[in-house]
């Protein structure tokens, strides 16, 4: 990665460090995260997809339902961009772009489909 990711992949590493303890400090998966041009152009990604540019992780808790997590999450004080409870995969779309825009959102039908506002069952 470039030195604009490896700085991005910090801020990431850090947010999740965070998201762990909210969560009670018990493991977290992370089913994706940074992704290099091709494989971000073969799973569909654009270019400037959070996860190209190594701000966000994919991941599921190892104890918690994924929408408990988002919950807790969303009510925290954790400083995020984005925040998508991907319902189809049982995962947790978490983005740490700069902007911050503390967006909640729910995404029932799978990447690239609509998302609805806040977490939604």
């Amino acid at each position: 990665p470039e030195e604009k990711h490896l700085r991005a992949l910090h801020a990431t590493a850090c947010g999740m460090e965070q998201v762990r303890a909210i969560l009670g400090g018990e493991p977290v998966t992370i089913t994706s995260g940074y992704r290099n041009p091709r494989v971000n152009a073969a799973v569909g990604g654009v270019p400037t997809s959070a996860h190209a540019l190594g701000y966000a992780a994919d991941f599921y808790h190892s104890q918690l339902p994924p929408y408990d997590a988002a919950k807790a999450l969303e009510k925290s004080l954790l400083a995020f961009d984005q925040l998508i409870l991907e319902t189809s995969r049982n995962i947790i779309h978490v983005s740490f772009d700069p902007r911050m825009r503390r967006q909640v959102m729910t995404q029932p039908n799978g990447p690239g489909t609509p998302c609805l506002p806040g977490i939604v069952r």
